[in-house]
């Protein structure tokens, strides 16, 4: 009998211990709760975007968050209670992101449609104005002017050819002008974005920033100095992350299944382009080795990072060992 309760008695703790492990496990750390809210804050600038609004200083400042989150990344082991307050405070910055981008997205949907609205009513009925009173108000002027001037005729043997425009038709011309320009200030509101070729690029460049200019062999503990260049043609800010990986000439690539030892990231606009610099250390000799570059972006649709098909990029190296 005394055996069987202690047995259970061993039981139960074993039980309320695994489960105190799994629900310490379960619980998302600062970095995640900071990562998460960095993803928040890239929704609401799009859906603030969208509305009109501008969100570049925004997004200068959702760069600062994932800025601190890479630093509280390369202090984990380190320094944990620092990394822990940079996560805070990415995570509370992305927070406050987040509520501005919702501010400026309520105000882009009332104001926008009414300042296009009005611009356009206004051109409109500019020309309009001008189509019905203008010939009128044109030749007042012309009379006005030259109403004291003397008029005489001479015979002429060849055949006048200027071409004479009146002014009806400069009004008429006018009008047609303001269709136009009224045209092209509607569309960027009632045509779909990004409906051109979309793309992103990924380059790894050398030292001096050259593409090919990169060590070929180095000697192991020598770090290796390269910068990567990105560039965002998708029509919409894009959050991307670039993965760095080492592997050799039997790694599988593309994508690569190995640990990333470094990875960046940061929300690019459209059009914009990002360089920075990566700094690797190898520490085993070995031969055909390589760094690899990988680039993903964040898909706000399934709430989760993509890997960019066929986007990557790699640096072949042989590690010597040092000499004794």
């Amino acid at each position: 009998m005394r055996t069987s309760i202690k047995l259970t008695v061993i039981f139960l703790s074993i039980s309320i211990f695994l489960s105190a492990v799994a629900l310490v496990q379960s619980q998302p750390t600062p970095l995640d709760n900071a990562q998460t809210a960095t993803h928040d804050a890239y929704k609401a600038l799009l859906k603030a975007e969208n509305a009109g609004a501008d969100i570049s200083k925004l997004t200068d400042q959702l760069n600062q968050a994932l800025n601190l989150i890479s630093q509280s990344q390369a202090l984990t082991s380190s320094s944990p209670q620092q990394a822990h307050a940079l996560a805070l405070q990415a995570q509370t910055l992305a927070q406050n992101i987040t509520q501005q981008a919702s501010t400026l997205k309520s105000e882009g949907l009332a104001q926008n449609p009414l300042i296009i609205g009005a611009s356009i009513a206004s051109l409109l009925a500019g020309g309009i104005l001008v189509y019905l009173f203008g010939p009128k108000a044109f030749w007042k002027i012309w009379l006005r002017l030259r109403k004291n001037y003397r008029v005489s005729t001479k015979n002429s043997t060849t055949q006048n050819k200027t071409l004479i425009i009146t002014g009806d038709q400069v009004c008429a011309i006018l009008l047609g002008l303001t269709i136009v320009i009224a045209f092209f200030a509607a569309s960027s509101f009632i045509l779909p974005k990004g409906t051109g070729e979309q793309f992103s690029e990924l380059g790894v460049l050398g030292p001096n920033m050259k593409l090919g200019d990169y060590p070929s062999e180095i000697v192991a503990g020598d770090t290796v100095n390269l910068n990567v260049y990105l560039g965002n043609q998708m029509g919409k800010p894009i959050y991307y992350t670039v993965l760095t990986k080492l592997g050799d000439n039997e790694t599988i690539v593309n994508p690569s299944p190995i640990q990333p030892i470094q990875q960046f990231s940061r929300v690019i606009p459209n059009n914009g382009t990002w360089t920075f610099p990566v700094n690797v250390t190898l520490t085993k000799p070995g031969i055909n080795q390589r760094i690899i570059f990988e680039l993903w972006t964040y898909n706000e649709t399934i709430n989760q990072d993509q890997y960019n098909k066929d986007l990557w990029g790699q640096v072949w190296l042989n590690v010597t060992a040092p000499a004794t």
